[in-house]
């Protein structure tokens, strides 16, 4: 033991360590706190070869940091190895057989342990990460239950940094039902024993409160008001069905909110209007904007405010009424308006808006005696090009590619008499009117594609859209003030004209146009412009041929630790990073809770070295009151689940295996000549044939747990074999729209039509969601080619032996299967298998870009094999002539194949 301890610095993860070596355990731990060192630990002890330990549900990223860091701990190889789809079933099962630690794909996995390709018994244990994500229906809650109930002396341990994510009635006890577990250990951070590891040795922090310019404080009071309009509005026309509680301002600062939004209004999503709709993914993309304002440099945060404006201009495929009403708020206009006075103005506004000394980047004076045209800008131009307010403090004391960029050129902009952002700026200035140019092209061909359909101006329907868009935008401004009131406003007289909501929106568009008809007509000068050269790219540097290895190491060498300044982004071996540079100055740009933390541990681990840390941070900021409320957040959910913990009724040792009566269980066959008129039950457990492909979605777990055997193959014919004359295939809202539009659909229940007497569709929806196709105002009287309800009557009236079967969630689905399966033969693995393979010898491919392939126009069932065999990958695929291609799969297929890979949105 004492040799594995001592790879745990702290005082406080030894007792973890200790605590779940005794017992299996969910251990929750505070963000930051090295949770995963904890499990590297553990991974090590079980490291060798006489035992065989799994670690699930770990994204591809964090297994190449535990394979480093138990390299680093001294775990010989083979250490962590991955397994995943590109590793062949042969090699799993000799990988299996060998014993040690790995990391498996969660689905891979299930299907490996119901096929016995891995047997429970070799598996000494499994450790869960990021075990917040287990309930009921995922496919982890189905590994654990099958391991449990072939494997009682195996351990489990599961763990997650993530207290905020239980949430609802009970939910630790029900997440440790799902891990097949009894204990759990609490450790937050304000843990005693944490407190006195991290507290003894104390950080030197300085905390640097940069005020927000005026125009930045501007756009975001904007947005605030816009946030609050629309939550104001969700609570007026939904107070039915949502909690009022919820509805806060600083909640919407959350991505949280949309989540516990969504949960509350899907059983009644049907019923829910345009309006509301609108207004959550309006709630999504204004918190988008408050991140951005911070984070980004005026002219992206710019372009990212044009992107929106472009995406909301009304089209044949946009009405009015599906526009965001925020847009056209008078906060809006503010937003759009004084975004656009931070990166330039026109010359007519210039004498008109007044500019801070420290928002702009020079006096006005400096401004004047430059000329726009020489650097490459559209006339008229005027550039501002706003700093970040951060960037000033950052070089007073010393997001990556944007800081680097900064700190290695503000120079020139110190030598040019502007301000330490010119260069970079006036680089982005330049890239951002070429996009413009780009983006003003790609609209008008999206939108003129499908003009033919948009009905005439002058139509009685479309005046009556006008009228009602006109009158929801006046009620949802009302109590605002009047649009006619002027007002002074920085940035020009866009807002403070105030005659129409569409002003901003009209004038950027009039912009546009005019900047891409300048683009167009000036691209090769505008290309080789002054502001392109004056950031150079790595490759511009040399060439490779004139390398001289000698001469560089004569002139060259490394650098001292003392004198380097890395710029790097917060991931998740930031510790790594720590133990490996061990700095001296530490400056946290954006203030991040995981990463203030590991810093703690750093300085209580290395008592004897002196690290400053500088903490930047605006001041009366979202950015602030976010970071502020993730604290108080964790907190407050910690003492709920210690609560909890205290009242918790804990759960039976032995796995929670979910079973129906015998007397359902079983297939019946009676004996009616039996003395007595008794019965003899001859029991026959029902068997169900799965494709493995099916393992993504949660019905196969919940057949599985009402005690059905799921036998998992590779089909060639449906999803689901019930009994040898029954196949099913299953399609969410979302595949039946794209198998519809790919034509899949239609190939598939033509095989059903032809191997089964009973083709099934079953039309699946999602657990507590709305149980309608669509909604009641998207029903038509009349046949639409493009309608979903027409598609599926013209599919019923091709194949009318396939059945249609409307399933309201999974659960109801088992129910469904049940019913159909009752005093029915169990159907056999082999014919199963069988159906619908060719007799040639067909080699195994890739499924990924198999169902890419199939999904493009022009290939169907009958060529994509043959497509398959002459094509070694879709890059060649799309290499290929016009004439080749009608070779390959004919004339017609190659000519819609050829145009949609040709296509290019910008001409």
């Amino acid at each position: 033991m004492t040799s594995v301890t001592t790879n745990l610095p702290l005082q406080y993860q030894r007792e973890i360590l200790d605590e779940l070596l005794a017992e299996d355990g969910f251990l929750i731990l505070s963000r930051g706190l090295g949770l995963r060192r904890i499990i590297c630990a553990l991974l090590k002890i079980y490291s060798h070869t006489n035992h065989l330990v799994i670690l699930l549900n770990t994204p591809a990223n964090e297994e190449i940091i535990i394979k480093e860091e138990l390299a680093e701990m001294g775990v010989r190889k083979p250490g962590l190895r991955v397994v995943n789809n590109e590793m062949g079933t042969k090699e799993r099962s000799e990988l299996y057989l060998s014993g040690g630690i790995l990391s498996i794909t969660s689905r891979i996995l299930i299907v490996d342990l119901l096929t016995k390709r891995i047997p429970s018994y070799l598996i000494t244990g499994i450790l869960v990460n990021h075990a917040e994500r287990v309930n009921e229906t995922s496919i982890e809650a189905f590994i654990l239950r099958v391991y449990k109930e072939e494997n009682q002396e195996g351990f489990i341990k599961a763990f997650s940094d993530s207290p905020e994510s239980f949430t609802g009635f009970s939910p630790l006890q029900t997440t440790l039902q799902y891990l097949q577990l009894r204990k759990v250990l609490l450790w937050p951070r304000f843990h005693m024993t944490i407190r006195e590891c991290l507290e003894e040795r104390k950080v030197e922090v300085i905390e640097l409160y940069q005020p927000l310019s005026n125009s930045m404080n501007e756009i975001q009071s904007a947005i605030l008001e816009c946030i609050e309009a629309c939550v104001a509005e969700l609570r007026k026309t939904n107070i039915a069905w949502l909690d009022i509680e919820d509805l806060t301002v600083e909640q919407a600062f959350f991505r949280s909110f949309d989540h516990i939004i969504r949960q509350q209004l899907d059983p009644v999503w049907h019923r829910v209007g345009q309006k509301t709709k609108l207004l959550i993914g309006d709630l999504t993309m204004l918190r988008k904007l408050l991140t951005y304002l911070v984070s980004y440099d005026c002219v992206t945060f710019h372009s990212f405010l044009e992107t929106i404006l472009a995406s909301q201009t009304p089209s044949s495929t946009l009405s009015q009424q599906q526009q965001s009403p925020w847009i056209f708020m008078d906060a809006g206009n503010t937003i759009f308006s004084v975004a656009k006075s931070r990166v330039y103005l026109r010359e007519t506004q210039k004498n008109i808006v007044e500019c801070d000394d420290d928002d702009g980047n020079g006096d006005d004076d400096k401004r004047k005696g430059k000329k726009p045209d020489k650097l490459g800008y559209p006339p008229g131009i005027v550039p501002v090009l706003e700093e970040l307010p951060k960037w000033g403090l950052l070089a007073e004391i010393r997001e990556c590619s944007q800081l680097r960029e900064y700190l290695s050129s503000m120079h020139k902009g110190l030598e040019e008499g502007q301000g330490r952002g010119g260069p970079l700026l006036r680089r982005l200035l330049q890239n951002y009117f070429k996009w413009k140019g780009d983006i003003t092209k790609v609209s008008e061909n999206l939108f003129n594609s499908s003009k033919d359909s948009v009905q005439s101006e002058d139509s009685p329907e479309n005046s009556n859209k006008k009228a009602t868009s006109s009158e929801s935008k006046k009620q949802y401004q009302r109590g605002q003030q009047p649009p006619n009131k002027r007002r002074r406003v920085r940035g020009g007289s866009v807002a403070a004209a105030g005659s129409s909501t569409r002003t901003i929106v009209s004038i950027i568009e009039e912009e546009a146009k005019e900047i891409a008809n300048f683009i167009n007509s000036n691209i090769t000068s505008f290309a080789t412009s002054s502001v392109q050269k004056e950031v150079s790219k790595p490759n511009e540097m040399y060439d490779d041929d004139e390398f001289d290895a000698k001469a560089f190491s004569t002139y060259f060498g490394l650098l001292p630790l003392q004198s380097l300044v890395i710029i790097r982004p917060i991931s998740g071996d930031d510790d790594r990073i720590l133990e490996a540079l061990k700095p001296k100055y530490i400056i946290i740009y954006h203030p991040d809770q995981k990463f203030v933390r590991r810093v703690e541990i750093f300085r209580a681990i290395h008592p004897g070295i002196s690290c400053k840390v500088y903490f930047m941070i605006y001041e009366n900021s979202v950015e602030e009151q976010r970071y502020l409320s993730v604290i108080r957040k964790e907190k407050e959910a910690f003492e709920k689940l210690i609560y909890e913990k205290s009242v918790m009724a804990i759960p039976l040792g032995k796995p929670r295996i979910i079973s129906r009566n015998p007397a359902d269980m079983f297939l019946r066959t009676t004996n009616t000549r039996v003395a007595g008129g008794r019965e003899i039950v001859q029991p026959i457990a029902h068997k169900i044939i799965v494709d493995i492909r099916e393992f993504r979605s949660s019905l196969p777990s919940l057949l599985h747990a009402h005690g059905i055997e799921i036998l998992p193959c590779t089909l060639k014919v449906g999803d689901y074999i019930l009994s040898p004359d029954i196949c099913v295939e299953r399609k969410s809202i979302s595949d039946l729209i794209g198998s519809f539009v790919s034509g899949r659909l239609y190939t598939q229940c033509e095989t059903m039509s032809i191997y089964y007497k009973q083709p099934v569709l079953l039309i699946e929806f999602e657990q507590n969601q709305t149980f309608t196709l669509q909604a009641i105002n998207d029903l038509k009287s009349d046949i639409n080619i493009n309608d979903i309800s027409s598609k599926l009557v013209m599919l019923t009236l091709t194949f009318p032996r396939v059945k249609i079967i409307w399933s309201s969630s999974p659960h109801a689905t088992v129910q469904i299967f049940e019913d159909l399966k009752e005093s029915r033969d169990e159907p056999e693995l082999e014919t199963a298998q069988s159906i619908g393979v060719e007799n040639e010898d067909f080699p195994d491919y890739n499924l990924s870009p198999q169902d890419i392939l199939r999904a493009l126009p022009g290939i169907t069932a009958k060529n994509y094999k043959h497509v398959m065999s002459k094509v070694e990958n879709l890059r060649e695929l799309t290499e290929l002539s016009l004439r080749e291609l009608q070779i390959l799969i004919g004339v017609e297929n190659g000519k819609t194949l050829y145009e949609f890979l040709e296509r290019n949105v910008k001409k």
